[in-house]
């Protein structure tokens, strides 16, 4: 659901209301100019999950530029990447330009595309001025554009159903089909039925409060359009099953072949070994059957779980958390389902998702480490997980950054996860004096004011400086990325951290240390990949944009399980 607006009002509007994309203009009256600069800047500052596509168009008018036109839409592209790079994955653009005989401007589009580098480029309504609509989408196929936004060549995409039936088939092999003109919630579901469309766009407007002629982004009438295009509008659609156990609690999702998460639903952990595995299957029964129920085709699971994984059967051979020992997750799970299960390890899920949607994409050689209760890695090289002889590569956690160190509850002393994980930093807080028994997020607020949350912060960086000097010098890496609750400290964090590791570094450079841009949805993602591939559907998440990914349905459709007895 793509919803157009003209200020930060409107797309805090879209992305409560539960729209997935906003298309950022300016000046809708003409159908749409650029934006400004701070407008883009507030809607990316003050939303958090949703797609921004921004307009790249000078004036109103026809599709025609001039030189120095287009010499301007190049230095607006320019000023979009920079404001992109402050949230990867998240912004696109959508432009157009034509010849004077209504033809897709070769030419002009390539200008475009190369100064957009590597944002998403959307083709607009200019695409229904060509006449050959087949042809001109060709050539948009050829010059590499991701989406075309269309109404079939007619006045309203009701209209122009059966030539958008056509292009959207057409669009297996090339760029996305946007649908938009006339879309409203009274036609919207037999639209989707009648063309096989994924993806609607609409300006959702009324008059305003303040009585004077403008228009406002209506919340009622994008919740109306989302509630009817729900799953149940296009029934047998694949999906799979996806889970992410943690040591406390169970997060479960059904998710589309587009990436986007339709059910949901996060279950505690059991008290004990035993009553988390039956929470694990009643909850995948469960989304199952509600997926069913819904209209979704469930073709495969993907299950990650901490502990010591062996993926090629499946099986848990150690998770201390959850207490469970030569558990043989996979083929019991299959065996409940009737699919596919896939298991992996929930830090190296996150980081093949990363690795494939994030801030290490693109790379082929890349560390992520998650720091939160404790500290775990996943290392990517040439694009293959690096898995280890026990399949228990990535203990990051355990290395000795300070071999003479505190002791670890592991039996070893001076491990990296004592001095810089959730629970190292409140334990040293209060072990050195802290008066008070503090979070990690509340060490970080008192560094200016608490000389004990310093110390237990400043050996923390220096133990995860230390760490990474190592893994630079093992591994080489194209990119390091920070995930896990402790990564959220931003530049307390990140400044330190960087510095340190550039002078640990006698005679060579350090490598970028970024934070995750999927955060805690890795590790869900990770699983969903992994359930497409073992559903035999490896390809589907090669188009997932990030937007659908980060997504979240507007309630969660499955009816909540009893809390369990937690242990102490």
């Amino acid at each position: 659901m793509e919803i157009c607006i003209d200020d930060l009002a409107g797309a805090l509007v879209a992305e409560r209301a539960g729209a997935q994309r906003v298309e950022l203009c300016a000046d809708l009256v003409e159908g749409g100019t650029t934006p400004s600069l701070g407008s883009l800047r507030a809607v990316a500052r003050e939303t958090s999950t949703i797609g921004i596509q921004v307009m790249v168009r000078p004036r109103g008018g026809d599709f025609v530029y001039s030189a120095a036109e287009l010499a301007v839409m190049c230095l607006d592209l320019e000023q979009i990447r920079a404001v992109s790079e402050t949230i990867p994955g998240r912004i696109g653009v959508v432009l157009g330009a034509l010849t004077t005989g209504h033809r897709v401007d070769v030419a002009a589009m390539r200008q475009l595309i190369a100064a957009a580098g590597e944002l998403p480029v959307t083709f607009h309504k200019a695409f229904d001025e060509t006449g050959d609509l087949a042809a001109s989408y060709d050539v948009l196929a050829g010059l590499g554009v991701t989406a075309i936004l269309s109404s079939g060549g007619a006045p309203t995409a009701e209209k122009g159903a059966a030539a958008l039936k056509l292009l959207i088939e057409r669009s297996a092999s090339g760029p996305r089909m946007l649908v938009g003109g006339g879309v409203r919630p009274h036609n919207v579901r037999a639209l989707v039925a009648a063309t096989g469309a994924g993806e609607v766009h609409l300006r959702a407007q009324v008059p305003s409060a303040r009585g004077d002629g403008t228009l406002e982004t209506d919340r009622a009438l994008v919740e109306q359009l989302i509630a009817a295009v729900g799953p149940a509008a296009a029934p047998d659609i694949e999906a799979v099953l996806a889970l992410d156990i943690g040591g406390t609690n169970l997060k479960g999702a059904v998710v589309d072949s587009l990436g986007r998460v339709v059910l949901a639903e996060t279950l505690d952990a059991g008290a004990s070994g035993d009553e988390s595995l039956e929470r694990v299957r009643t909850l995948l029964l469960r989304l199952k059957q509600h997926a069913s129920e819904a209209g979704w085709n469930v073709i495969g699971a993907g299950v990650v779980t901490p502990g010591i994984i062996d993926p090629a059967t499946g099986t848990v051979r150690y998770a201390s958390t959850l207490e469970w020992t030569n558990v043989a997750l996979g083929p019991v799970l299959s065996a409940d389902l009737g699919i596919p299960v896939a298991i992996g390890h929930d830090v190296r899920s996150a980081g093949l998702a990363e690795a494939l949607f994030g801030a290490s994409a693109g790379v082929s050689n890349s560390v992520l480490v998650a720091i939160g209760t404790g500290v775990a890695a996943a290392i990517l090289s040439t694009d293959l997980p690096v898995v280890g002889h026990l399949t228990s590569a990535g203990e990051l956690g355990h290395i000795p950054a300070l071999p003479h160190g505190e002791d670890c509850t592991c039996g070893q002393r001076g491990c990296l996860e004592v001095y810089m994980s959730g629970a190292g930093l409140a334990r040293r807080y209060q072990a050195l004096g802290g008066l008070d028994s503090l979070t990690a997020a509340e060490i970080v607020e008192r560094q200016g004011t608490d000389a004990v949350a310093r110390r237990v912060w400043g050996d923390g960086v220096e133990a995860l400086a230390l760490g990474l000097k190592t893994v630079t010098l093992l591994l080489d890496p194209a990119v390091i990325v920070l995930t896990g609750g402790v990564s959220r400290a931003g530049a307390a964090l990140l400044d330190p951290v960087r510095e340190q590791l550039a002078a640990a570094l006698a005679w060579r450079s350090a490598p970028p240390v970024e934070t995750s841009v999927l955060g805690t949805s890795g590790s869900r993602i990770g699983a969903s990949v992994l359930a497409f591939r073992a559903a035999g559907r490896p390809d589907t998440p090669a188009e997932w944009m990030l937007d659908n990914l980060l997504g979240h349905p507007t309630e969660s459709l499955v009816p909540a399980l009893p809390a369990a007895s937690r242990k102490n």
